[in-house]
């Protein structure tokens, strides 16, 4: 019996939609927030950045959002794959 694709394609189009959601109720809260805030915050910002700045650590950060995404991800198509019934196709 092979394995259904759809909860996984369903999986990846759930988290593009929450992501989407996040960033445009982010973007909402900075555009509310005027420019002067947003541009103080990204001074804030870049200052952190050239502080802390480390290849080592930026490169062990992203491996672990992969792996946190990566492991979300299969989270949500384990769920999608309990919830959506395999379609029968005769032979």
């Amino acid at each position: 019996m092979r394995e259904s694709k759809t909860p996984r394609v369903v999986a990846a189009a759930f988290l593009g939609l929450l992501f989407g959601a996040y960033r445009h109720f982010q973007q909402i809260r900075e555009l509310t927030a005027g420019r002067q805030a947003f541009l103080a915050q990204q001074n804030v910002q870049f200052d952190r950045i050239t502080e802390t700045h480390s290849m080592t650590v930026t490169l062990i950060a992203g491996l672990i959002l992969a792996f946190i995404g990566a492991a979300l991800y299969e989270a949500i198509a384990y769920a999608f794959t309990r919830l959506i019934p395999p379609v029968e196709v005769e032979e």
